[in-house]
């Protein structure tokens, strides 16, 4: 009878071990670009993505040391920064860099489009080298997460393993989008990209499923240029005709692809 308790014991104990402190080591930004999809026209000026803004909150918190224990329903965490925090459900750590990232794939998405003949990333602060800027800025990356104890404390984890959820999951992704002319410093367009992401996680459902930033972008991101397309198709071809013509077209500074 003793060995039999001290299996369930150990299992159980094993089971909020594995949840707690993370059963995937690390996980990361992971981008996948949308099909290509050719904008209507093609502009005859270059575009630089400026390397993304950071403007999220700092505050990370977490209480998942309430689950150990009894009587304790589930237990919360909520990081305004994930890449700097540690301890997700299935996750130890989140490889993120926001800024960079996100600016990256912003460009990768502008390029598909065909929209501008040439776009490259640059740092923030530096000479853009083309008639257009698109400036970035990262607001809200939050991750919220609770985990589900059963009010077991630490023997909890034993559902887990017969099917019952780990826990749940919530992201938010909020971006702001301007497009820039560098010589006046006036913003021509500008857009939103807002966006949540929600999941149930179990052992056998979802798992390793923590973070949906990647897919908030994919899909926040495909109206965003869509609309940057209608802006564009609006104006008068002498604008971009223009542009084409400044003086920053002639002897541009090389700049980062």
């Amino acid at each position: 009878m003793y060995r039999s308790k001290h299996k369930v014991a150990f299992a159980a104990m094993l089971a909020l071990a594995l949840a707690l402190q993370g059963c995937v080591s690390n996980a990361g930004w992971n981008y996948t670009p949308n099909p290509p999809q050719l904008a209507p026209m093609q502009v005859p000026v270059n575009l630089a993505v400026e390397q993304f803004q950071d403007q999220r909150g700092k505050e990370n918190s977490t209480y998942r040391w309430l689950c150990l224990i009894p009587l304790v329903p589930y237990c919360e965490a909520n990081y305004d920064r994930p890449d700097t925090a540690n301890g997700f459900l299935t996750a130890s750590s989140y490889n993120f860099r926001a800024g960079a990232d996100l600016a990256d794939a912003t460009a990768t998405e502008l390029r598909q489009t065909n929209l501008f003949p040439h776009v490259s990333v640059i740092s923030v602060g530096a000479d853009p080298g083309q008639q257009l800027l698109l400036r970035g800025a990262v607001m809200n990356t939050e991750w919220h997460g609770t985990v589900y104890s059963y009010m077991l404390g630490p023997y909890g984890g034993l559902l887990w393993i017969f099917g019952l959820p780990v826990g749940a999951v919530h992201n938010t992704l909020k971006l702001k989008l301007e497009l820039v002319d560098p010589a006046s410093g006036r913003v021509l367009w500008s857009d939103d990209v807002n966006q949540d992401y929600a999941k149930t996680v179990g052992y056998y459902y979802n798992f390793g499923q923590d973070f949906g930033y990647p897919q908030m972008f994919s899909d926040g991101i495909r109206s965003a240029v869509a609309s940057l397309e209608t802006y564009v198709s609006s104006q008068p071809p002498g604008m971009w005709l223009q542009l084409e013509h400044s003086p920053r077209a002639i002897g541009a500074p090389a700049s980062r692809e």
